[in-house]
């Protein structure tokens, strides 16, 4: 069982480059010369914060990373904290606007930043490295930029610097403690106003210990394919400081996940472990899997047939484990709700994924469970290091702990809100305990919708019901202008194409159809009283939630 002297990001990297010294850490996927051992990797970081405070960052001072998940992603970070700065980790979806927002109120210094999103930048007068190779670039080249040009700007290697004596003692005055700032995280959530989570070094590295032991034994040297933002802090806790704390071999996809990449990847790399938000998951069984078990094929005669069921779905578990790579022991699936449906199906043939929930603001899991330990429908249990209650009013869940963020930077009112007068964190999020402690999630409170005798209506139950429905993308669930509710469905017009359905009036009957099904499954007060095409996709987060407050009606008193 691993151990740790001091829960700070540099001391768990600096104990892991001892015990895995020639262990692969960290590479991106088919890019030559990406791989760096344990070792290396606290070398470069090394290099790369003495460069830092060579150009002047000062303790506590805020550096941005701005990127896709890579090897130099993981080395930035690595290095900031070394230098004792704070890391800005900025998710790559957010706009120009938005970053220049965020790098202005972070106080950001210094930015290091890819070609794909080095025009967001390029004229806020920061200084600016280079991710790919980590280049420090001249102020002079910096004028030569013409939009396309970033990877040719002349600069500085800052992983190339030599440490002296001298240097050496720079760095060890610079160490991070436990309760100093490691990030300053932006989270654009679904309400639209972005907020700077502080979580302290601390704050992660216990929440990442703590997830080591009870969902599943890690082994070092088992590899993992990282395919989220690292900017989010579920890939960052997980996906890299609790992996690089176990010595797993970590092979990063390099861009946005696709079919083109992601087969291909999976099949090379072989993972023992991947993490993954919903959506992902059930786009395969959807598009993937569900299209072989509909009523009429020979396939789904056979699911359906109770001597031959468990032979094919066993059948279909090593099929999807295959396309996987063959060796996945755990699938971590957080970020947001799982779909039901997909959900009793990748248990039914026994894929080993796991549900975590919780947010950036603890660091982030609250509750889990392994995969050999999952229960449909529900979390699992809270980690052993925090204490979980439930608003006695309301359900809202509520969490007090070490991993639990310092509060909202710049922003001590939203802080104060946020917090009871004993130090409980409001989730926002509505839950109910089981008899054995598993933790259940029932919806938002953000989200949830008052019935017309004051029921708790929660939307995220409906829309699950109504995009288990046949040809159905995904839908919205809200309140219309008269307080009824309304549902905004997406639908697959090619497969409706493929039925004869293309009119309108052929369309609206398909949707009445939908609605009159899902409605014989609700209750009386969360019935759906109108539906409505969705053209085009909801526009969502970065860890695929759908921004509801963009799509809410304002009511009217006629």
């Amino acid at each position: 069982m691993i151990t740790i002297k001091e829960y700070t990001v540099t001391s768990i990297l600096d104990e892991s480059a001892v015990r895995f010294a020639n262990l692969q850490a960290v590479a991106t996927w088919r890019e030559k010369g990406s791989e760096m051992t344990y070792a290396t990797l606290k070398a470069r970081s090394q290099s790369v914060a003495r460069y830092l405070v060579s150009i002047g960052i000062e303790k506590d001072d805020k550096v941005a990373i701005l990127g896709e998940s890579s090897h130099n992603w993981a080395l930035s970070y690595f290095s900031i904290n070394r230098a004792g700065a704070i890391a800005v980790p900025i998710l790559p979806n957010f706009s120009k606007h938005e970053v220049k927002d965020i790098l202005t109120h972070s106080d950001s210094k210094v930015v290091i930043v890819n070609a794909k999103h080095a025009d967001k930048v390029m004229d806020l007068g920061l200084d600016v490295i280079r991710m790919e190779d980590m280049f420090h670039i001249h102020k002079d080249s910096l004028s030569l930029y013409d939009g396309k040009n970033f990877k040719d700007l002349s600069g500085y290697d800052t992983k190339g610097t030599i440490l002296s004596e001298n240097d050496k003692k720079v760095l060890a005055s610079r160490r991070p403690k436990e309760e100093d700032l490691a990030s300053i995280i932006y989270t654009s959530g679904t309400t639209g106003t972005p907020k700077g989570v502080m979580l302290t070094n601390k704050n992660i590295c216990f929440n990442a210990y703590e997830c080591s032991f009870p969902f599943i034994k890690i082994h070092s040297g088992w590899r993992a394919l990282s395919i989220l933002p690292m900017s989010h802090v579920y890939e960052f806790t997980i996906g890299l400081i609790l992996l690089i704390l176990n010595g797993i071999q970590i092979t990063y996809l390099g861009k946005a996940p696709s079919t083109d990449s992601l087969l291909p990847a999976m099949k090379e790399v072989q993972p023992e472990v991947m993490l993954s938000v919903p959506l992902l998951i059930e786009k395969i069984y959807r598009r993937a899997l569900l299209p072989k078990f509909k009523e009429g094929t020979k396939l789904g005669k056979f699911a359906k047939n109770r001597l031959t069921a468990p032979i094919v779905y066993k059948i279909i578990g090593k099929k999807v484990k295959t396309i996987f790579g063959g060796r996945l022991k755990f699938f971590g699936v957080g970020g947001a709700a799982f779909d039901s449906e997909a959900e009793a199906f990748f248990h039914r043939i026994k894929f080993p994924y796991a549900l975590g929930y919780g947010l950036t603001e603890t660091s982030p899991l609250i509750a889990g469970c392994g995969p050999k330990d999952q229960v449909p429908c529900t979390i699992g249990h809270v980690l052993d290091s925090l204490s979980v209650k439930l608003d006695p009013e309301t359900r809202e869940i509520m969490v007090k702990g070490p991993s639990v963020m310092r509060g909202y930077y710049k922003n001590q009112a939203l802080t104060e809100e946020v917090f009871t007068e004993d130090g409980y964190f409001r989730t926002g999020d509505i839950g109910e305990f089981s008899k054995d402690g598993r933790l259940a999630l029932k919806g938002r409170i953000k989200t949830m919708i008052l019935g017309p005798a004051g029921e708790n209506i929660f939307p995220e139950s409906i829309e699950f019901l109504i995009n288990a429905e046949e040809d159905v993308v995904e839908s919205l669930v809200i309140a219309d202008e008269h307080g009824q509710l309304l549902a905004m469905i997406r639908l697959d017009i090619r497969a409706l194409k493929r039925k004869g359905i293309v009119a309108v009036g052929e369309i609206e009957n398909y949707l009445s159809q939908i609605k009159d099904r899902v409605n014989e499954k609700l209750s009386s007060f969360s019935k759906i009283r109108t539906v409505e095409i969705q053209n085009e996709p909801f526009e969502r987060t970065p860890s695929e939630k759908i921004k509801r407050f963009l799509y809410q009606r304002k009511k009217t008193n006629k």
